[in-house]
């Protein structure tokens, strides 16, 4: 075994970033080094022991070290970013976005120490450098005995409160509709039926009686609406902006499908400590930037890889917990 392949072995075992029974050996470097370079970029948070350190300051140090082990490990060149832009976008944003750092302007600075037990997983963030155990692509976490309800998780990280069929309830009893509404342009109702490969929005509304959602206006600045048909007349119900804004909608979405029963179901799929996630629709933020957090992107070449992730089997028994107590199907299938 050589200098470079050893060195991966003691970072593997040492954070627990083991290899899957079927899993490419190159596959498996990439992996590696991706949390290597989310541990670094972590690290990097304490280079200037006085004052908080600059973004630049993150992603240079992402960059140097993407580039240091592509020097050292040429053959797995072609399963990393071609340059490490996307790579700083990526780990930057996972961060900022789970609440393990903040940022001001310019500056940078990790967030404080919290930490929540669920399904025998410590997940964690803030923690001393020293006292990071297992990493699951760029989470950090511990082994520890017990943890039986997931609301402090769910809180740490801001995922959903209520079931989706509790919180579709909950929205439709509440709206406040207004009758023969008419919508000049640019109008776009949520599909209700799959596949949703061609777009979560189309043309054509659902007129039968049930209840959907709509939006309407220029993009960046669309309003959205609850709506249904009553005696072929549409009745609406506007939804408040923090509901919607900045994607928050998929909350709703996915609630509205789970409400029609379709919508698809997050397959998994079992490779030794290993497992490998396929979306099939996407996940309000909360819980994207969460599951994003804990896992690998399944391909590094191309960054967001939001579809198709894998992650730890630890991790992802608590994890899996914590989406089907939010009303998401998990399914498990073969590789």
């Amino acid at each position: 075994m050589n200098y470079g392949d050893k060195l991966l072995l003691e970072v593997s075992q040492q954070y627990q970033i083991y290899r899957g029974e079927q899993e490419n050996e190159n596959e498996w470097k990439a992996r590696v080094i991706y949390s290597i370079c989310g541990m670094m970029a972590y690290a990097s948070l304490w280079d200037d022991l006085e004052e908080s350190i600059s973004l630049i300051h993150l992603k240079h140090k992402i960059s140097s070290t993407l580039f240091n082990y592509k020097s050292l490990y040429p053959e797995i060149k072609k399963y990393l970013p071609s340059n490490s832009v996307e790579l700083e976008a990526e780990i930057f944003n996972q961060f900022l976005n789970a609440g393990v750092i903040y940022h001001c302007p310019h500056r940078i600075s990790p967030s404080a120490k919290h930490e929540e037990l669920f399904s025998d997983i410590l997940f964690q963030r803030g923690i001393a450098l020293d006292h990071i155990s297992c990493v699951s692509g760029i989470g950090f976490y511990a082994n520890q005995n017990g943890g039986i309800n997931p609301d402090e998780v769910k809180a740490m990280f801001g995922l959903g409160k209520d079931n989706l069929l509790e919180l579709w309830h909950k929205t439709v009893v509440n709206a406040s509709w207004i009758r023969d509404v008419v919508f000049e342009n640019n109008v776009e109702y949520l599909r209700l039926q799959p596949p949703y490969r061609n777009g979560y929005w189309e043309k054509k509304p659902e007129t039968m009686g049930g209840i959907s959602i709509l939006r309407t206006g220029e993009k960046g600045s669309q309003l959205y609406y609850l709506y249904r048909y009553i005696d072929g007349i549409m009745e609406v119900s506007p939804l408040p902006t923090w509901r919607v804004e900045a994607y928050q909608y998929r909350v709703l979405s996915c609630a509205c499908l789970s409400n029609y029963g379709t919508l698809p179901p997050i397959e998994y799929f079992e490779d030794g400590s290993l497992v490998h996630l396929r979306l099939n629709y996407l996940l309000p933020p909360a819980e994207m930037d969460f599951l994003n957090l804990y896992s690998w992107p399944e391909t590094c070449t191309t960054l967001p890889c939001n579809f198709k992730r894998k992650l730890s089997k630890e991790v992802f028994i608590a994890i899996k917990k914590i989406l089907l107590s939010e009303g998401y199907e998990l399914k498990r299938g073969m590789i």
